[in-house]
């Protein structure tokens, strides 16, 4: 997976120049097996993994998100809901190429006479694998009351990465920020959203996590997708404006607002948000984007960022596609021949390249003959991950 990775961003070693041996590590976090008699807490363990996901990141570890871990289960015919053996985790993770797994389990249990889950006492327990070395990494555990799930979370995330990172000692404070704290209603209410495969119910799953806690990000940025996969594109930029700077998936929000806001006609915010989002995540996706924005309002800066795109990714069609466009544009005829050429060599059947290379081999103007501009091509995906793994590769430091 990192050669992938390593590939898809070889025009940063220029960028980033120093190769170093310490770097963040890549870290597989999987559900909690729920090993209590209540299957209605079954949302707990998808919750303590991605609180732990969350706290990781934002700390700079590299964790996998849910559908790559899900597709790994898939290639491996693994069941997600199943307990794994030792041996079926270390597949799974050297899979995946994770340095470290980390997995767990909790029970809950009702004090005498009370029917109600959430006066449950639960404990939660964390084992730790190190794949570098193939042995067993920490056994943390905590234990509490069910109602203060969030507080229980954020303290094993918290001795979690002083294992991950020995000699950092991040504050706990930092952890036990009020802002931090979610109610268990409202994080049932997200969890079961993330789990849904329904977009209605998960719509309403998300929603009603926002009612009960506001100050909660989470289900705010989810809805934000949903709306994006919609093409409910005002509703999109309403919901993602709202992740604020110092969250972690803001630089994200912002990627999928310059996308909704292009899709809307409003070029001039597309660049804006995409422009923000290259200054700290410099990956072929964003410039390519924001090189389809630039290009809408006729910048030459189009050129540039889809070169950029291209150092990065010199066989992707679409980046290729789009410079001819910007270079047709701006009337460099044979130069746009070319790009619309070299797509027509990686796949034949591409009509709209081999109209726009006639086009541009005959010298037509940009848009002569009433005939409407052919659609740039966007990437609409955001994969930090290949970024932060390749900088962390390249830089001493385990900061972005």
């Amino acid at each position: 997976m990192t050669s992938v990775y390593l590939r898809r961003f070889s025009w940063l070693f220029a960028v980033l120049a120093l190769a170093v041996p310490a770097r963040p590590a890549t870290v597989l976090v999987l559900p909690f097996h729920n090993s209590s008699q209540y299957s209605d807490l079954n949302w707990v363990g998808q919750s303590i993994s991605e609180t732990l996901k969350d706290e990781f990141g934002q700390l700079n570890e590299i964790v996998f998100d849910r559908d790559s871990v899900a597709e790994s289960m898939q290639h491996l015919a693994l069941r997600p809901d199943a307990n794994f053996t030792k041996a079926t985790l270390i597949r799974l993770g050297q899979t995946l190429d994770a340095d470290y797994i980390c997995y767990g389990s909790y029970d809950a249990t009702l004090p005498t006479g009370d029917s109600q889950l959430k006066d449950s006492a639960v404990q939660l327990t964390t084992h730790f694998i190190d794949l570098r070395k193939l042995h067993d990494g920490a056994d943390i555990t905590e234990a509490g009351k069910l109602a203060d799930l969030s507080r229980l979370e954020q303290h094993l995330a918290w001795e979690s990465l002083k294992y991950l990172q020995p000699g950092q000692n991040p504050p706990l404070d930092r952890f036990l920020a009020p802002d931090k704290m979610v109610r268990l209603d409202a994080e049932e209410s997200y969890i079961r959203g993330l789990l849904s495969s329904n977009k209605e119910q998960q719509e309403k799953w998300f929603a009603q996590a926002v009612v009960l806690d506001p100050h909660f990000m989470s289900p705010v940025f989810e809805l934000g997708k949903l709306y994006l996969a919609q093409k409910d594109y005002r509703q999109a930029l309403r919901w993602l404006e709202k992740i604020p700077a110092t969250n972690a998936r803001y630089p994200e929000a912002r990627f999928k607002m310059g996308l909704s806001a292009y899709s809307l006609g409003d070029y001039n915010s597309a660049s804006g948000y995409f422009r923000e989002v290259a200054r700290t995540f410099p990956m072929n996706e964003v410039f390519n984007d924001l090189g389809a924005a630039e290009n809408q309002l006729a910048l030459p800066a189009a050129i540039d960022d889809f070169c950029h795109a291209l150092d990065g990714d010199p066989n992707n069609t679409s980046y290729l596609f789009n410079l001819g466009i910007a270079l047709w544009r701006n009337n460099r005829f044979e130069d746009a021949s070319k790009q619309f050429q070299a797509v027509l060599d990686h796949d034949p059947k591409d009509s709209e390249a081999r109209t726009l290379l006639n086009r541009a081999q005959l010298h037509e103007p940009y848009g002569s003959g009433n005939k409407p501009p052919v659609a740039l091509r966007l990437t609409p995906n955001f994969d930090a991950t290949a970024f932060r793994q390749l900088k962390a590769m390249l830089q001493p430091n385990r900061s972005m």
